[in-house]
């Protein structure tokens, strides 16, 4: 039995920079689901290694994650 390779493609990309970090939020799409891809990218210490930390979001997530991100947001004015 072969297994199919599933391909993802990226619908939608963009990024912003804050000094060392920066985070990039890509759309993509997979077996017909789309999904958001939040990744932080950064500099370690001096050096050129960098670290990458991602959170991938589904539509039926985002509503929930926008109204406590909204919330937590709140706490940092």
């Amino acid at each position: 039995m072969t297994r199919g390779k599933s391909i993802t493609n990226k619908i939608s990309s963009s990024h912003v920079r804050f000094g060392r970090r920066t985070y990039f939020f890509d759309v993509n799409e997979k077996n017909d689901r789309k999904y958001l891809k939040i990744t932080e990218s950064r500099f370690n210490g001096e050096g050129k290694d960098r670290t990458y930390n991602s959170l991938v979001l589904f539509p039926e997530d985002l509503e929930g994650f926008q109204q406590n991100l909204s919330e937590v947001a709140g706490y940092l004015a």
